[in-house]
């Protein structure tokens, strides 16, 4: 596999560990979740949410935040929350369903993790997550996944 580059490599081992999710979370009867919610869901995770506060934390538009959370609200994922102090914003916020999807996501991920430890072994696999880390710095991008500030990637 040397003429694969480290970024090709670790996308297709996200790829991979994220299948094995998805496929958990099918099995459990969330089926329709997406990848691309999960940078809706993350910032739900921290309180609920208007569709524009969502549009500018993730750098997209209102229109495909409203679908985002549309689609969501179809799988019951997310649910109106509380009025704030603008009570003509509309707020949303994880459903039960929705934090229940995030806990089986959190302990696949997890089980697949320990697959990985069993494959490398304990201290291989932390070695890699200190690399992998270490060069997510290098590039900028840790401090935006340590606030859970990751965007979706953009179409080029």
């Amino acid at each position: 596999m040397k003429h694969l580059d480290i970024g090709h490599l670790g996308l297709f081992l996200g790829q991979q560990f994220d299948a094995a999710v998805f496929a958990a979370l099918e099995g459990a009867g969330f089926g329709g979740v997406r990848a691309s919610h999960g940078y809706v869901i993350q910032r739900l995770l921290e309180a609920p949410q208007t569709a524009g506060a969502l549009a500018r934390e993730l750098g997209i538009s209102p229109q495909a935040v409203t679908k985002q959370l549309n689609e969501l609200a179809l799988l019951e994922m997310v649910e109106d929350a509380p009025a704030g102090d603008d009570a003509r914003e509309r707020r949303v916020q994880l459903s039960k369903r929705g934090r229940a999807c995030v806990q089986l996501s959190r302990s696949t991920r997890a089980k697949v993790t320990r697959k990985l430890e069993t494959a490398l072994g304990e201290k291989r696999l932390g070695a890699l997550a200190a690399a992998l880390s270490e060069a997510l710095d290098a590039l900028g991008g840790l401090e935006a996944v340590q606030r859970r500030r990751v965007r979706p990637p953009r179409s080029r």
